[in-house]
């Protein structure tokens, strides 16, 4: 039997963990990058293909665009413009096939990490020969995708990626002719979309999809005659499924790819085995771009008894695109208040995390600002109002304490010796119920043991809570402090 500090480890280590990868919610609102619906697909020549891009977040998950946004589609046959317009999470747009083949669509918007998919065009059933591609079409996304700012930023600096060991390349897809009726596939071809991956910095994932087109002769698409059994094999990625069948009469796997996983960055191989022999190896690149600022998020000031406010601060790393990311190294950030004081002064993003453990700013009332820094790293620098303690809920509980002591003496109500002591008895109702709601802030009262209500559900920092305070003070304060 396992002993219990054996089991207890792994756990606590597992909540460290989950805790150093918290990112603040501000920061997931934030879209990083695009994401096609079809990331590979089968059409016919000559059909529309109808595509859906949505924006993500540095968590993978759907974000509405802060402001319109321009996105520019590069297909074979051309450029195109769709708007997202703010407020959206996604916009369509669609794309007619033309020759057979496989061709790239790449989707991109400013500094947002572009998308790409792949479309095995199949011929028509009306095609009697094939129509050469326009000098120029089957180059179109693939220059669009390399022309990218962030692309070209991380082929330039390559080398300081761990594991890359290779420049990128996001080469333009050729588009071979339909084949000659009668011919059967006597080779594969491996595909992998994207090359270059953008992993999901905060959960450490890195995905892609990978699919298998049979060729034959002239490096035509052509159905296989027979099954196809094909095995994929990877450096380090993980598949949802290892094997591929192809049945008679298909060409592709397209409509249904594969999914490629990774857990960390660097180069990787894809390879495929098959019946009908090997495919050429694809080289993937798991990207994690490198940080280049600093990014401070600070809560919203909490109120405490003393009537100081407290704010919960972290510091995240960014990308050059705004895009949460991590570093290789742990990242040690000083923090420097301009008033009051911080649980501490400094705090660490731990390699291979994008945000730091929470500390606490204490400060008094009025504007105070907290800056961040880091050698190498662009400084971040935020201001923040600390409230001034709310006199009001103190009115508002005293006011509740005159009522109280009115309902504490319902039995004398309109008696003569109730009105020769009203106005110390108001008095003191008011003054206990304003007592009564300052040391219900610290914690320090409680109500008798035959009370049916609990202080403990009662929002202090609430008009509605203070007056209830209030009220339950001049109701019970004479009892409980033992006042005549």
């Amino acid at each position: 039997m396992a002993r219990p500090g054996a089991i207890l480890i792994p756990i606590v280590a597992i909540a460290i963990s989950a805790r150093a990868q918290s990112v603040p919610k501000e920061l997931l609102k934030v879209p990083v990058r695009l994401e096609l619906d079809k990331p590979m697909t089968e059409a016919k020549a000559g059909s529309t293909v109808r595509y859906t891009v949505t924006l993500k977040n540095a968590r993978n998950q759907t974000v509405v665009a802060p402001a319109t946004l321009q996105i520019e589609i590069a297909t074979p046959s051309g450029q195109k413009t769709v708007q997202l317009p703010a407020g959206q999470s996604s916009a369509t747009f669609s794309w007619q096939t033309t020759n057979s083949g496989v061709a790239r669509i790449t989707v991109q918007a400013g500094k947002l990490r572009l998308a790409t998919g792949l479309v095995l065009v199949t011929p028509s059933a009306k095609a009697v020969m094939p129509i050469p591609p326009k000098q120029g079409q089957a180059h179109a996304a693939g220059a669009a995708a390399e022309a990218h700012p962030m692309i070209h930023e991380l082929k330039k600096n390559a080398p300081a990626h761990p594991g890359a060991a290779a420049p990128l390349a996001l080469h333009p897809l050729a588009a071979p002719p339909p084949p000659p009726a009668g011919v059967n596939a006597s080779k594969i071809t491996l595909y992998v979309d994207p090359l270059a991956v953008f992993g999901d910095a905060v959960d450490h994932v890195w995905t892609a999809h990978v699919s298998i087109a049979a060729m034959g002769a002239q490096d035509a698409l052509a159905p296989v005659s027979t099954n196809v059994t094909i095995h994929l094999s990877s450096s380090f990625g993980r598949f949802s499924s290892q094997d591929i069948n192809l049945a008679p009469g298909e060409i592709s796997n397209f409509q249904n790819p594969v999914m490629l996983t990774a857990d960390h960055s660097g180069s990787d191989t894809i390879s495929a085995d098959s019946t009908l022999g090997p495919a050429k190896p694809v080289d993937v690149e798991y990207l994690q771009p490198l940080p280049t600022q600093l990014r401070l998020s600070i809560g919203t000031p909490a109120l405490t008894g003393s009537g100081s406010s407290t704010a919960e601060v972290q510091v995240c790393l960014l990308d050059d695109s705004g895009g949460v990311t991590s570093s290789s190294q742990d990242i040690q950030v000083t923090l420097t208040p301009s008033t009051g004081e911080l649980s501490s002064g400094e705090v660490v993003i731990r390699r291979n995390t994008s945000c730091s453990d929470p500390v606490v700013w204490t400060s008094g009332p009025g504007e105070a600002n907290l800056r961040a820094e880091f050698t190498g790293l662009k400084a971040d620098v935020k201001n923040l109002e600390f409230p001034s303690f709310p006199w009001y809920f103190v009115w508002l509980a005293a006011l509740g304490g005159l009522l109280g002591a009115l309902v504490s003496s319902k039995g004398q109500l309109f008696s003569s010796r109730w009105w020769s002591h009203t106005w110390r008895g108001l008095t003191l109702g008011a003054l206990l119920g304003a007592i009564f709601y300052l040391f219900a802030r610290f914690g320090a009262v409680k109500l008798p043991a035959d009370s049916p209500i609990n202080i403990q559900n009662i929002p202090v920092w609430s008009g509605i809570g203070s007056f209830l305070l209030g009220f339950l003070g001049g109701l019970y304060g004479r009892k409980l402090w033992k006042i005549a």
